[in-house]
């Protein structure tokens, strides 16, 4: 798969890039290879990343665009809640969840922790600091995504998925 120059992509383990050129380095000081160089979104991250093209593939995808964020949000209805009552099996899960780097997956996973949320709160409690953690996780690679592709910002996508969440709620009691 080819990538443009100019392009946002994913970076499964950065977040979202725009790729600034494709170069020629040594790195190992013996073999010439051909890289894509890559600039995070983050704010702060002066950091730059060189992925090789014949393994880009792999470590990166095109980001999401409008229509398929916007059907993604509207058919929340239809994603399974997944809930492990085993707390080290249910963080490990969610683990392997965002390193998948899986907008599905991810919004099941937010999907399922607001749903539990909700339940926890109705009875006095809260999520453990891991699941508030993994929620976090999962909507900051969201809501970076879906900002993107929806020209907003950020912090306008939970209120998205919230009242999406509502209508599932409304329509399913």
């Amino acid at each position: 798969m080819e990538f443009e120059i100019g392009s946002w992509v994913m970076y499964s383990a950065t977040g979202i890039c725009r790729i600034l050129s494709r170069e020629k380095k040594c790195f190992d000081g013996v073999h010439e290879t051909e890289y894509y160089k890559l600039e995070p979104l983050r704010e702060g991250t002066h950091s730059v990343y060189y992925i090789p093209v014949l393994t880009a593939a792999s470590k990166l995808r095109p980001l999401m665009d409008a229509p398929q964020v916007h059907d993604l949000i509207q058919h929340i209805q239809d994603l399974p809640c997944r809930w492990c009552a085993d707390r080290n099996a249910r963080k490990e899960l969610f683990h392997q969840i965002l390193r998948q780097d899986d907008p599905e997956q991810l919004l099941t996973m937010v999907k399922s922790l607001h749903t539990q949320q909700e339940a926890r709160s109705r009875a006095g409690k809260k999520l453990s600091s891991s699941d508030e953690a993994a929620l976090h996780s999962a909507e900051q690679i969201l809501n970076e995504e879906f900002a993107l592709a929806l020209h907003m910002q950020p912090g306008e996508i939970p209120l998205l998925v919230q009242q999406a969440l509502h209508t599932t709620s409304r329509a399913e009691s």
